[in-house]
């Protein structure tokens, strides 16, 4: 299922197709087009993705092995006498959005952390605090939850667009 919808970009509107568009994620769609429409000009955006998949890692120090053997993460590959090389799972995701340009927002949105003063991001880690992996429903629920959170603060977000 393609999870891509697509913005035109002169009306901000959800068009399939747009002569002029950006291409975003489905879940976040609807607050890009708020956003943008009130004047708070995205540059991108991503609505968090749960998805499993490992990351290779090469030569790290030999002292690091028992930690890494312990992690329910990490599969070890290779061993030698001096380092070792190993896979790790991504462990988390992030719903953000990533400004053109630098806003003074009067409150950000619940959970959400304002970044360099240009981009709202809201972390999700696939483990818990125990490396315990979170089920993939409450993970998906979380997404969702956030997404709305982020959708029900741009629609109240004062419109600063400058009409041409």
């Amino acid at each position: 299922m393609d999870n891509t919808k697509y913005i035109d970009t002169d009306t901000w509107e959800i068009c399939d197709n747009p002569k002029n568009y950006i291409p975003v994620d489905r879940g976040i769609a609807k607050t890009i087009c708020v956003l943008n429409k009130k004047g708070y000009i995205t540059k991108s955006s991503c609505e968090g993705h749960h998805n499993i998949r490992f990351v290779d890692v090469d030569e790290v120090d030999i002292t690091y092995l028992d930690e890494f053997k312990n992690d329910p993460r990490a599969i070890i590959k290779e061993t030698r006498d001096d380092s070792f090389d190993y896979w790790t799972e991504v462990c988390g995701t992030s719903i953000y959005v990533l400004f053109k340009d630098k806003y003074e927002f009067a409150s950000i949105p619940e959970g959400f952390k304002l970044e360099d003063g240009d981009c709202l991001r809201h972390n999700i880690e696939y483990y818990d605090k125990n490396l315990k992996r979170r089920n993939i429903p409450s993970i998906n629920e979380e997404i969702k939850k956030y997404n709305k959170i982020l959708y029900e603060w741009a629609s109240k977000l004062p419109n600063i667009r400058k009409d041409d």
